[in-house]
């Protein structure tokens, strides 16, 4: 049965995207990190006018992350729905992955995260502990939600086509890494694996769920160590 789900799983990786070859272009990509920079502007207008204080910007708060998060995700949606009047869920991978990637999935997730918190203890590349409410809206559930969706659920696929799905997974973790903002070779390290990570999750298993399940217990081991 092992060697049955290790053989399903080479042939989804050496597979093409098939029925989930992307519907959307390039021009969207640059339509969703438009609305991002014009988020990220007017944040930045309304601390110079002293309407939203210096610190929630440079360190936002729960509402705040709550808020960009909700808007981000709502923008990538309605970017698809106007253009294309098509089905935005699916066609990004938000579909329930085969069994196997259930139990994977998560246990990569877990493992990466545990082997991260081991080997940089008292190497904290964020000193500061999240209230837990918090993290469990946006590390659980948003967060790798509205990520998911964008790096592995709508740019992969769109990448894939062009350069192939080994360069795409590559393209994609660097960008996450980017878009993270590491401060040190040690972080762009980190966030580098963990995005390759991600995005084998979601070739092999056709399914954004699936990354984000990984991603959801990357997070939760994470703050279990910074807990502990």
């Amino acid at each position: 049965m092992l060697s049955d789900t290790c053989r399903s799983i080479l042939k989804l990786a050496k597979s093409d995207w098939g029925e989930q070859e992307p519907y959307w272009r390039y021009e969207d990509i640059g339509l969703f990190s438009l609305v991002l920079t014009a988020l990220s502007a007017i944040l930045d207008r309304l601390a110079h006018l002293h309407i939203l204080p210096r610190s929630e910007r440079d360190h936002p708060g729960l509402v705040l992350q709550l808020t960009v998060i909700v808007l981000l995700m709502l923008a990538l949606y309605l970017v698809l729905k106007l253009r294309y009047r098509q089905a935005v869920l699916r066609p990004l991978g938000w579909i329930w992955p085969p069994v196997a990637f259930v139990i994977i999935a998560p246990l990569l997730g877990g493992f990466s995260a545990a082997g991260v918190a081991l080997c940089l203890h008292g190497y904290a590349h964020d000193p500061r502990t999240p209230p837990l409410v918090g993290f469990l809206v946006l590390g659980l559930i948003l967060g790798p939600v509205l990520e998911e969706s964008f790096f592995r659920g709508c740019l992969l696929p769109i990448l894939a086509c062009g350069l192939g799905t080994t360069s795409a997974v590559i393209l994609t973790a660097f960008l996450f890494a980017l878009f993270h903002g590491p401060a040190n070779l040690v972080q762009w390290l980190l966030f580098s694996g963990t995005g390759t990570a991600y995005g084998w999750i979601r070739v092999t298993s056709r399914s954004t769920t699936a990354a984000a399940l990984a991603h959801a217990a990357y997070n939760l081991v994470l703050i279990l160590f910074a807990r502990s």
